[in-house]
Formats: structure tokens, C-alpha cells, sequence
């Protein structure tokens, strides 16, 4: 994946981790590419010893509390469903780059992916059985609407 690919796809990560945040909602999905995983801080001087590589990533806060008011109206719009989130996160990002209050909500939500990323690594499984369990309901969902859509047919079309 190129730099520009990478960065692309951490900051639409990096979005949905904060829409979903301000909206209450938990988000816990399976990260893929756990080692190459960032991580995100809010004091650079902080030292926090064997996580300092991970940790290379400056949240700017004055990106956020710049677009605070824009951040909340577009959340509540969300919420009261005037516009669906697919739509805002298609607007916030423009041509698979983050607009500035697109940047800003992402900034916002790499404080909550840290955090996220932080409780899959620690030594209590707790955390990671319940992504697991999720996970599993999931894909059992998916395996019922294929069934139920196609038939146990394998999902290919009857000839013509």
C-alpha cells in the first residue's frame, strides 16, 4: 500500500472511529494489521517507554476544538437523520482525503482508536473474546442471508 493509500485509509479509519464515538456508539471491530497499527498521542514529550513507537502519532487538540461547533451539528444531523452518515463521510472525504473538519473528526477519533488498540493488546483476553464473539454473530448472519437469498444454491445464478 502506497503512503498516500495508507494515509487515506487511516484517516477514513480514523473518521469512523469518531463519528461513532460522538454518536455513542461502541465500536470494536478486528484490526488487520495489528504490528503496522499507529498510535496516537496528545503530549508529545509524554514518555511511555516500550509504547513510544507505537504511541508516534500528535493528536492536534486546536484542530478539534477549531471545528467543535461544525463537528456537533454534523453528529446531531446524523442523529436526527437528516443526512446518513454515508453521505458525510463521502463529503468529508474528497477524493479519499479529509477535508479539515473531516481531518478534525478523525483527529477526534484517533484518541478512541488508541484506546481501542491499547485494550486489544492488553494481557486481560476479556476485550478480545467479545470482538471475537461479535465477530462470530456476524459472519453467522451473513452465512443465514446467504442461505435464506440464495438457496444453498452457493450463490450462483440458475442458467438462462
Amino acid at each position: 500500500m502506497t503512503d498516500d493509500k495508507a494515509a487515506a485509509y487511516g484517516s477514513y479509519s480514523d473518521l469512523v472511529f469518531g463519528l461513532l464515538e460522538l454518536l455513542g456508539i461502541s465500536y470494536r471491530p478486528a484490526l488487520a494489521d495489528l504490528p503496522d497499527q499507529k498510535g496516537w498521542r496528545i503530549d508529545a514529550s509524554a514518555d511511555y517507554g516500550p509504547l513510544n513507537t507505537f504511541a508516534r502519532g500528535k493528536i492536534d487538540l486546536w484542530k478539534i476544538r477549531r471545528n467543535w461547533e461544525d463537528i456537533l451539528r454534523v453528529v446531531a444531523s446524523i442523529y436526527t437523520g437528516t443526512v446518513r452518515a454515508y453521505d458525510v463521510v463521502t463529503i468529508l472525504q474528497r477524493d479519499g482525503h479529509p477535508t479539515a473538519l473531516g481531518e478534525a473528526i478523525a483527529s477526534y477519533g484517533r484518541i478512541f482508536k488508541t484506546l481501542h488498540i491499547l485494550q486489544f493488546i492488553d494481557v486481560d483476553e476479556t476485550y478480545r473474546r467479545d470482538i471475537k464473539d461479535i465477530r462470530n454473530l456476524q459472519e453467522n448472519r451473513h452465512s443465514l442471508a446467504r442461505k435464506i437469498c440464495h438457496g444453498k444454491k452457493g450463490g450462483t445464478l440458475p442458467p438462462l
